[in-house]
């Protein structure tokens, strides 16, 4: 009768160390929510990429020499600008984050580095956002004014 408790005992120690192990902390709830957010972002400005593109082509057919080819001049490069951003931003964040390395509490300070970089890459994130739809808008704009 004895050894079955030691027995239970020793099972339920284990089966409570395993849960606890495989439990997420607060810190890592945070950062895979954080996470989130910074791809959804990316995720929603990203097919828009193919419509900068048409964007930029169809501009180039208003560009000329003249002050009236101005406004779509700098409408295509507000386009290239933010295409570029979006590449470089895409390059940029996957050397910070590569795919398939997780971030854990198990080294704190290295955590703590990659939580303010990934804070960092949200802020960066919605400035492309910004940048994207606000160069999209205004070249749709000048194009149907034509």
């Amino acid at each position: 009768m004895k050894s079955k408790n030691i027995y239970f005992l020793i099972l339920i120690t284990g089966l409570l160390t395993n849960f606890a192990c495989n439990k997420l902390s607060q810190e890592e709830q945070e950062f895979d929510a954080l996470m989130q957010k910074v791809i959804d972002v990316h995720d929603e400005v990203m097919p828009k990429m193919g419509s900068m593109s048409s964007l930029i082509k169809e501009l180039e057919h208003k560009i000329d020499t003249t002050s009236v080819g101005k406004p779509y001049e700098k409408a295509q490069k507000d386009l290239k600008d933010s295409y570029d951003f979006m590449m470089d931003w895409m390059s940029d964040f996957n050397s910070k984050f590569p795919h398939g390395e997780e971030n854990t509490t198990d080294d704190m300070e290295k955590f703590t580095a990659k939580m303010k970089l990934l804070k960092e890459e949200e802020i960066e994130v919605n400035k492309l956002k910004e940048q994207i739809n606000l160069s999209i808008a205004n070249a749709e704009k000048l194009l149907k004014k034509s």
